[in-house]
């Protein structure tokens, strides 16, 4: 299985959202000092887990499992690749006309 370092993902997670840290720390009601103690674990209790989960709006345990997050990738795969051909159907229909 692969090794997931669960620190890395929620302070990925965290700046995509445009959070704070300070103001993430309060939602989970925590110290910085804490959130910064996050980011560098590479497990975390399940119940402080989900609470990020939720404020987050992102299912970390998802990457718990491989099987699961091999299907999330290859979603997001098949979706790019569904894009990129509605976007060609759309020239093809353009230069037919």
């Amino acid at each position: 299985m692969e090794d997931i370092h669960i620190g890395k993902q929620i302070k990925s997670v965290l700046e995509s959202r445009g959070i704070s840290v300070t103001e993430f720390a309060k939602r989970i009601n925590k110290s910085r000092e804490n959130i910064y103690s996050i980011f560098t674990r590479k497990t975390i209790d399940t119940g402080l887990l989900q609470t990020i989960s939720r404020v987050l709006e992102y299912d970390f345990f998802m990457h718990l499992s491989t099987t699961h997050y091999q299907l999330v990738e290859e979603i997001q795969i098949l979706k790019e690749e569904n894009r990129l051909l509605k976007d060609y159907n759309k020239l093809l229909k353009k230069v037919s006309k």
